[in-house]
């Protein structure tokens, strides 16, 4: 059985991030989600770090993820979103 092909360009990885955050933030153990330190923070300092290579400042970056997270959007298109103000 062949395994699945993964998208690993830059919007790829910031995907499945984002994909990753909405998981820590449902998961049973909520420590993960709360715990200062992290694995919630940790991977969303990685989404940042993704989005920088994709030329988002820290604050622009963070703005997209907020925006990602509360209305359960892409990362794309929470990146067109923080753009378009």
């Amino acid at each position: 059985m062949t395994a699945p092909t993964l998208d690993t360009s830059t919007r790829g990885i910031a995907e499945h991030l984002l994909e990753t955050l909405h998981l820590l933030d449902r998961a049973d153990n909520q420590r993960l989600a709360v715990q200062v330190g992290g694995a919630y923070g940790d991977v969303r300092e990685a989404l940042i770090k993704v989005l920088a290579e994709a030329g988002w400042g820290r604050g622009m970056a963070d703005e997209a993820i907020h925006l990602a997270m509360v209305s359960h959007i892409s990362m794309l298109e929470a990146m067109t979103a923080a753009r378009a103000g």
